[in-house]
């Protein structure tokens, strides 16, 4: 008996630690030097995907960010659009924000969102490219990975030069291989996989969400800052990601 109840209380534990885990959140600093055949001055990128049914509290920006970028699933089925609303005016207070389909964006009335997004003044990425911070060579690529057909890729890659030092986004990472093959692309974006959400050691359903360089291609694929189904984690800890986007040559000081 003194077995099952010591077993009873250390799975309640256990239980209270992941969902502690599910609503807490660590802001990431990286560096990403890419290749710039045309300079561009260095930017702050501010990442954040799978946000799902969690509110942002507005204290967490305390930093300054020059562009932001939902990485999709900022919803879900059941979630208020005034959460959604109150998220994105956080977000919009502080730079512009760009945003990304994910599956479960899917799960809310798209008209509903739209309508949100022009409210908010926020640019919706349906397979294309757009120049950032006033730089016609330096491009942000979002697509809709559920809504690609047979031509969104060649759609969203349309308007990059050889000349142009790309960003990639997509909310499933399983694009990167093929996008990679055919596409002018300096760095790829993701979340969707929330690091396998629940991990025992190295053991997920998912690979545990990184920056990692594959190819001479930074790569990065987050653990995500919400959850999905079941509000717990372990071994994937909720993130978002502060990037610090910079040439690898600082030739950008010449055009100051």
């Amino acid at each position: 008996m003194k077995l099952v109840i010591k077993s009873g209380a250390a799975a309640f534990l256990l239980l209270l630690f992941m969902f502690k885990n599910a609503f807490d959140h660590k802001l990431r600093h990286q560096t990403i030097k890419l290749e710039a055949k045309v300079p561009f001055r260095p930017f702050k990128l501010l990442f954040i995907a799978d946000i799902h049914r969690r509110k942002i509290p507005e204290e967490m920006l305390d930093f300054p960010v020059d562009v932001i970028l939902i990485g999709g699933d900022l919803a879900e089925r059941g979630v208020p659009l005034k959460r959604v609303a109150e998220n994105l005016k956080i977000l919009k207070d502080k730079a512009p924000v760009y945003f990304i389909w994910g599956n479960n964006d899917q799960e809310v009335k798209e008209r509903n969102l739209r309508k949100l997004f022009a409210h908010f003044g926020v640019k919706v990425l349906d397979n294309e490219a757009v120049s950032l911070l006033g730089n016609p060579n330096l491009k942000l690529v979002g697509v809709n990975y559920l809504d690609l057909g047979k031509e969104g890729l060649d759609r969203a890659f349309s308007k990059v030069g050889e000349e142009d030092t790309v960003i990639f986004a997509s909310h499933s990472p399983f694009l990167f291989k093929r996008v990679k093959k055919k596409y002018k692309v300096d760095f790829l974006l993701a979340g969707h996989t929330h690091g396998g959400q629940i991990r025992l050691g190295k053991l997920g359903l998912y690979r545990k969400g990184a920056l990692r360089v594959k190819g001479d291609k930074p790569e990065l694929v987050t653990n995500g800052f919400g959850t999905t189904s079941l509000p717990l984690r372990l071994g994937a800890p909720a993130e978002f990601h502060l990037l610090a986007i910079e040439p690898k040559r600082k030739v950008w000081q010449k055009y100051e």
